[in-house]
């Protein structure tokens, strides 16, 4: 049995033939505000944060948590934390990957809220060991009433 390779316009192909996906993020409903956050830091010994605020009175959903690094000895850490005082403090660990020289797409449907003014979420991005190297971190969702 043999297999039939077919040409798809707009397709790639990783090295060894296999299709590669990629999906859209999904898009925020009607009457939300869109909340995408997050960048690529340089991270020597210590970590980077991208935090954002919940707007009082509303929820955050949290569709997507996406990042990677550059390859480099013990690799790194990219952390997504519920964080209650906006200040890095009594914060709760949501999700964490660990990544040496690949990336990573989480989809999520994670709520947080309701916002105060102070309650937000934070992406850190911590290098576990060695030269510094390029981290990122990103978050997409949206606030809701």
């Amino acid at each position: 049995m043999g297999f039939q390779i077919v040409e798809i316009d707009g397709a790639s192909f990783t090295a060894d033939g296999r299709l590669k996906v990629a999906q859209e993020p999904p898009a925020p409903p009607p009457a939300t505000t869109p909340v995408d956050i997050g960048g690529i830091a340089t991270v020597g010994g210590t970590p980077a944060d991208t935090a954002h605020v919940i707007t009082s009175g509303k929820t955050l959903v949290i569709q997507n948590f996406n990042g990677g690094a550059a390859p480099e000895g013990k690799g790194s850490k990219v952390e997504l934390f519920d964080d209650p005082n906006g200040d890095g403090t009594g914060m709760t660990l949501v999700r964490v990957a660990y990544a040496n020289g690949e990336s990573f797409s989480l989809d999520l449907s994670k709520e947080l809220g309701p916002g105060n003014g102070t309650r937000g979420v934070r992406l850190r991005r911590t290098n576990l060991g060695g030269a510094s190297r390029e981290i990122a971190a990103f978050l997409a969702g949206y606030e809701r009433s």
